[in-house]
Formats: structure tokens, sequence, C-alpha cells
């Protein structure tokens, strides 16, 4: 029995669904199916029953799990170790962040370093889902939260300031003082409650103020708050560069940590190296931006 069979069944138990496994394998449903029920014959037992949350590992799957991650983090070791092992500038480097992030600030810096090394293929992954390190799903990921596990290494690169922003038209048609209450205004605010720490703070200096629209995406509150639609919450480097917005200075206003974390096993290699410090020098040039500092009222 071969690793390539093998993680067809680990997808599947991390997937619950054909479907979602072949995604993640990127395959057809039916091949999954076909190399799962072929593992069954070859061991003559069954690992999967069908339930209505999906599919579910059997009692005899669940023993045999344990051996089978064990031969999964053998293989991934050796595969990042042969990989560290490669000096050369030239492959892929895949690099994981937060959708809205991603697409305003990586994705034309990482660009412009595609062009500095044409021997690299730099992938950019927006989709939202938490990539692992571990087993090679992702090279780099840069996030808004720090990762403590013993077999990554993170490092906090820089600040993302938040700040309240609104259309110059909107506030003619709805005057506010920087720091008058809010409650009465349209607020536009990230999804997500309390734990998203900018829409706590919005939520307690608006009082509470219930929001007339919110956003999963950061770049969908950005394109709400230029159509006039209210008061929106926005990364001070994305608002402040909008000509047809206005900062409302606020006290408190939150800032965020950034932080690359990579896999202490390719941390040394070199073409992943060129993309960390790439990264870390931007951070640093544009570490005002970043944090609103020094930008002229609007």
């Amino acid at each position: 029995m071969s690793w390539d069979d093998l993680r067809y069944v680990l997808a599947l138990v991390k997937a619950g669904s054909l479907s979602k496994a072949a995604k993640a394998l990127n395959v057809d449903h039916t091949t999954v199916g076909r190399r799962v029920e072929a593992i069954e014959a070859h061991l003559g037992v069954s690992l999967f029953t069908r339930t209505h949350r999906g599919l579910v590992p059997t009692a005899e799957a669940e023993r045999l799990l344990p051996s089978l991650r064990d031969v999964e983090a053998a293989v991934l070791a050796f595969e990042r170790g042969a990989r560290a092992q490669n000096d050369r500038l030239e492959g892929v480097i895949r690099v994981t962040s937060g959708e809205s992030f991603g697409i305003s600030y990586l994705a034309p810096r990482l660009a412009a370093l595609g062009r500095q090394h044409p021997g690299l293929t730099i992938e950019l992954d927006t989709g939202g889902s938490i990539l692992d390190l571990a087993r090679q799903e992702a090279d780099l990921a840069v996030r808004f939260f720090r990762t403590d596990h013993d077999s990554l290494v993170v490092r906090r690169v820089a600040e993302l300031a938040h700040g309240l922003y609104a259309s110059h038209d909107y506030l003619d048609r709805n005057p506010v003082p920087c720091r008058e209450n809010l409650r009465d205004h349209a607020i536009l605010t990230a999804t997500g409650g309390a734990d998203i720490v900018e829409a706590a703070w919005v939520a307690r200096i608006t009082e509470g103020a219930k929001p007339t629209f919110t956003s999963n995406m950061t770049l969908g509150l950005l394109e709400a708050v230029k159509a006039g639609a209210g008061i929106g919450v926005l990364p001070r480097y994305l608002g402040d560069r909008e000509p047809t917005l206005r900062h409302l200075p606020q006290p408190d206003e939150p800032r965020e940590s950034i932080w690359l974390t990579v896999h202490r096993d390719l941390q040394h290699t070199r073409r992943l190296r060129i993309v960390v410090d790439y990264l870390v020098a931007c951070f640093t040039a544009d570490r005002t931006a970043l944090l609103g500092i020094g930008f002229p009222p609007t």
C-alpha cells in the first residue's frame, strides 16, 4: 500500500465529504471514492459510514488513524527536508493571507517580487481558510494572529491601525464633528461581532448602535463607505489613500499586529528567505501608511 493511496483516507477524514476531499486533492470526487473503496477492500475493513453529517470514520478507522497520521508526518517531514536542501531561486512559493489584505496590499507587492526573480512562481491564496504549513498547504502565512506551535517560526513584522471614515457626500448630508456621539448615524462594520477588534471598538464608541451594513470583507466595507452609505471602519492604509473619504479621528483607534509564519524546517530555504526578507522590507517602508501616521487631514 502506497502513501498516495493513504492520503485519500486522511483527506476524506478531514473534509467529511467526497466533494470537499476531491477539492483539497485537486481530483474528481469519483477518484476519491474509488481509491478509498480500493483501500477498504485491501484492508478488509469499512473505513467510513455515511450519516446526515456526511462521511464519518468508523471505529476501525479511528483505531488506524494515529498510525496513519504518523505516516503522514514522516512523509511530510521527508518532503520538507528535501525542499530545504534545494538552494536554487526557482520553483513555487505559496503565500496565504486574509482576502482583503492579500488583495489590496500583498498582491501588487508579491507580483513585483515575481518580476525581480523570474525563476520563482509566487502563489497567493486569499481563500479565507487557515492553511496548514506542516502539510505544505502553504509556505508562508501572513496573519493577524499569532500561531503557537513548536514546528512554526513566527515573527511580528508590523502593526495595522483602523479608523472611522465617511464619504464627503455622506458628511454633506449628515454633518458630524469628529468626536460627536455616533449612535444616530449609519454605521458600517466588519462581520464577526465582539471577537473582531475593530467591530468591538466601533460598538463601544457608538454605544452599541446596531450596524446598518456589515461585510466579512474589508474591501466590501470600503466600497460601501465610498458609495456614501454611512460611517465605516477601515484600515488606515486603505481609507487614507481614498480622496473621496474623510478620516474621523476617534480615541483609542484599534491596532492589529501582523505576523509572518513559516515552518521551522523551511525557514532557511533560500527562495523562501527572499520572500520573507522582501515582505519585511515592505512592511518597514510602509510603517507610517499602515498606522495612518503623517497623513494630512482630508
